[in-house]
């Protein structure tokens, strides 16, 4: 048997004798043949409309993505995981020692600072060195916020956005490779199914020329809008995409369209596109085409200005060994 067939075998060994250690006490993978986001909730699991949010994102994302990921073990008997390595808000968890079919999402709706200030942060925290897809990611909101979104029609969005930066969307484009000029003003997404949705299905053939997807570069932005670290590099440009799902700004209708599920196709998904909605990017204003340096975007509707994703911090390869992910 040549060594390249026997590395996978090996691989799968090492797995079964690991479940086969697990602790009885350890959570078991949900579901082994299709995609599966298992939602935990870190202090009071939230009612109504903010739990109701959750769950239809999770459900949704499960429908979009259709591969099952490579089993990841996290953590150990001797080395259990600290949940706050991810973040210092997830205290009062239990320390992992369990291997994760898909992904685990560890979610945290608590009182922060009130409405219209800090509404939360959400991202990956632990990548698979196989493929670099997520493991186990957080997401954690200000209750007064999600509360007031949801009188306005808009939290379905905000947590459904949040929970794809978790999957990979903005979060993962600088590891896998497909996000160029990061930091500067031709910054974009290199991804070629996105790029190729964005033309041919959206009608962007001048938005995104030269097979990529610009993302957000702070630029053409109304001055009102803040626009900083949290917002660039990790977004769909707002002024070229006004109101998609994955800029970083929330408009009062927010399409998930297909260009954002073929750029998690360009991170190694497979996907469904029968959950795009409707959507056709819109002409830049006659400012913007012209060419003029003082242009500006300005939004017809009120914005909601999205939380700064989270970067993944660690990585885990097949034997449950942990990396820590040095910023680049």
């Amino acid at each position: 048997m040549s060594v390249r067939r026997l590395r996978p075998l090996m691989r799968l060994g090492a797995l079964l004798l690991l479940g086969a250690c697990r602790d009885a006490t350890s959570p078991a993978p949900a579901n082994e043949t299709t995609f599966d986001i298992e939602l935990r909730w870190v202090g009071s699991k939230p009612t109504g409309a903010v739990a109701a949010a959750f769950d239809a994102a999770a459900a949704r994302i499960d429908q979009i993505i259709l591969n099952d990921l490579q089993a990841a073990k996290v953590g150990s008997k001797e080395a259990p995981f600290d949940l706050t390595k991810c973040s210092a808000s997830m205290t009062g968890t239990a320390a992992l020692d369990e291997i994760v079919d898909d992904l685990v999402i560890y979610a945290k709706v608590e009182a922060i600072d009130g409405v219209g200030k800090t509404l939360g942060s959400a991202g990956p925290c632990l990548t698979r060195v196989t493929g670099g897809l997520t493991v186990l990611g957080i997401m954690r909101f200000d209750s007064a916020d999600l509360t007031d979104l949801a009188n306005k029609g808009r939290l379905n969005a905000v947590v459904l956005h949040e929970m794809l930066h978790v999957v990979g969307i903005g979060t993962l484009w600088r590891r896998k490779g497909i996000l160029a000029d990061s930091g500067l003003a031709t910054v974009r997404v290199t991804g070629p199914l996105a790029a190729s949705a964005c033309v041919n299905d959206h009608g962007g053939s001048t938005a995104c020329p030269g097979g990529a997807v610009p993302a957000e570069n702070c630029l053409n932005l109304d001055p009102a809008l803040t626009c900083g670290a949290g917002t660039i590099d990790s977004h769909w440009k707002e002024s070229v995409f006004q109101g998609e799902l994955m800029t970083g700004y929330l408009q009062t209708n927010n399409p998930l369209s297909k260009m954002t599920l073929q750029a998690l196709a360009d991170l190694g998904y497979i996907v469904s596109l029968t959950s795009a909605e409707p959507y056709t990017v819109p002409a830049p204003p006659a400012a913007l085409t012209s060419g003029a340096s003082a242009a500006v975007w300005t939004p017809a509707e009120a914005l909601t200005i999205l939380g700064p994703p989270l970067a993944p911090r660690f990585v885990v390869d097949d034997l449950g060994r942990m990396s820590p992910i040095r910023s680049r």
